[in-house]
């Protein structure tokens, strides 16, 4: 009796207890990724089933590559849990950790293995062909024995010839297949070791993360874990369509996405970002600016001669100038930049509709964002100095609300594609210039009518050059044309080399400095079908006779 009355006491104080704390394995799975250009912030959904009290969620297998500072979790239950301080280490594993990489692995070794086999059966066919060889050249000793002692059988021997004849081409017809089929066992590893170089991982290493927790009772909790990761980015390009004919304008963007982190993202929500978190967000600090004189007597202290020439150009400048330290300063290690995607400040996110697929092999996939709207004019822009070409350009203004990121363009016209451009970042009632390639129905010829050297003035002698051109456009057209000629003037930078526009010699109606871009001049002009018109430039370069001049 005292014994089972001890017994119940046992099992009373046990069941009184707390339930030890056990470690909870979380299977997830990635649901969406915002991707910036050089990084991307995974979230990882999973559902469970907790017990009450205090345990662990431990989430396994997850990428070494992890900014471990980017970790976040949440998650709801209709229960009351709290989250404790989460915590992550490294695990070392034998064979890779990327499932992807670990199967291609594996299906190499599986080929492998069946090529040896091959290979085996083929020595043994070879050992087969030697030995039927030989049996050929017993066979055919003995003929000759027989009937050297007129004892001939040729039921025997030829009966004998023909089944090693046949048994040979057996032999050879295996020897063959095993042929081909080594053949496609090559192509197939072949195929397998490009793919697994596409993922380029090589990892036996992954991260496990650990989330304490307590619940005051048995519940389903939904816990998110979120993190950033590199080896992904973004960069949008356009697609630019037009319609010559009415002059319509499609411009259509694009993300082009890649990852390279070991694992597919397979039906998740995407969302594009122009945030450049590598950037930072800290200040820069700035220090003393410091100016001064230069002081001539640098000359005595035994510098170099090319020191002292860049002393005496500092010296002899009438601004104030920083003082330069002529001394070596010490080796600075090199930087490496990256390219990245520029906004100008412009951050925005772009949510793309449907759940997206991007494999990890780094293969580029394009997604679709949105169109722009836009108002266009057509203008035909001719620059006889560099080609007798009329160039189709389009001149665009951004309409809307949203801006254009700098990307790529294809340029298509009519349908048919023709190349490809680059579009700066372009805010709303921005204006930019596409250039669909060459029309061949307007005909531009250039002459040159005078290419004169001379000297003028009675007593001051000067040395002048002119040169006048002429430029002949027509419209082969069935309807009417815009024209743009577009030439350079040269432009002095010494005031004493004076330089002018011939107004006698120059069509009239032109503009100068064309986009702030000195010397720059343009004529526009209105064809009309089968209309012809010219453009002709005159200027003229003079200066002073015995000085040397140059860039003509």
């Amino acid at each position: 009796m005292r014994i089972l009355l001890t017994a119940l006491l046992t099992v009373t104080a046990l069941s009184s207890l707390p339930a030890m704390a056990k470690d909870i394995p979380v299977e997830s799975k990635i649901i969406s990724a915002t991707v910036y250009n050089d990084r991307a912030k995974l979230t990882r959904s999973a559902k469970i089933e907790i017990p009450a009290g205090s345990h662990n969620l431990v989430f396994s297998g997850l990428p070494v590559s992890i900014y471990t500072d980017s970790l976040r979790m949440d998650g709801s239950s209709r229960a009351n849990v709290e989250f404790g301080a989460l915590s992550h280490k490294r695990d070392n594993h034998l064979d890779y950790v990327v499932p992807k990489e670990n199967e291609l692995n594996k299906q190499i070794r599986d080929l492998q293995d069946t090529k040896k086999l091959y290979q085996i059966e083929k020595k043994a066919l070879q050992s087969g062909r030697a030995f039927l060889e030989s049996l050929g050249k017993q066979a055919a000793l003995r003929s000759n024995e027989d009937i050297a002692q007129i004892n001939l059988k040729p039921e025997s021997w030829a009966a004998a010839s023909d089944s090693i004849t046949v048994k040979t081409l057996e032999n050879m017809r295996l020897d063959h297949e095993l042929n081909i089929k080594t053949r496609t066992i090559n192509e197939q590893i072949a195929k397998l070791q490009n793919e697994l170089r596409g993922l380029r991982t090589g990892q036996k290493q992954s991260y496990s993360v650990t989330i304490p927790f307590e619940s005051d009772k048995a519940t389903t909790l939904n816990i998110d874990l979120s993190y950033q990761l590199p080896n992904v980015g973004w960069q949008p390009i356009y697609d630019a369509r037009l319609d010559v004919k009415t002059a319509k304008l499609e411009l259509v963007q694009y993300g082009s996405i890649w990852q390279q982190t070991g694992e597919d993202w397979s039906n998740i929500a995407l969302t594009l970002s122009t945030a450049q978190p590598s950037r930072g967000a800290s200040l820069p600090k700035l220090s003393t600016h410091w100016v001064s004189l230069f002081d001539k007597r640098i000359k005595q202290r035994g510098f170099s001669g090319r020191e002292m020439a860049m002393a005496e150009m500092v010296a002899d400048s009438a601004a104030p100038v920083m003082a330069m330290s002529l001394s070596k300063s010490a080796p600075r290690k090199a930087k490496i930049r990256a390219a990245q995607i520029s906004a100008d400040g412009f951050i925005g996110e772009y949510k793309i509709v449907a759940l997206s697929n991007v494999p990890s092999d780094g293969t580029r996939t394009k997604l679709l964002i949105g169109s722009f709207e836009t108002e266009n004019t057509l203008q035909l822009q001719i620059k006889p100095q560099i080609s007798n070409d009329a160039y189709l350009v389009v001149n665009t203004k951004l309409k809307g609300d949203a801006p254009i990121l700098a990307g790529q363009v294809s340029l298509f016209r009519n349908g048919s594609y023709i190349g490809k451009g680059y579009l700066p970042m372009m805010r709303p009632e921005d204006t930019e210039e596409l250039a669909f390639g060459i029309d061949d129905n307007v005909r531009v010829t250039r002459n040159t009518l005078k290419n004169k050297s001379s000297e003028s003035g009675l007593i001051s002698k000067e040395s002048v050059i002119e040169r006048n051109f002429v430029t002949e456009i027509k419209n082969l057209h069935k309807k009417q044309i815009d024209v743009a000629v577009i030439e350079t003037v040269p432009v002095s930078k010494d005031e004493r080399i004076r330089i002018e526009i011939l107004k006698d010699k120059t069509t009239s109606g032109y503009e100068t400095d064309l986009d702030d871009a000195k010397g720059v001049t343009r004529w526009l002009k209105t064809l009309k079908p089968q209309e012809s018109t010219k453009v002709n430039l005159g200027w003229k370069v003079s200066w002073s006779k015995g000085e040397n001049i140059s860039g003509l």
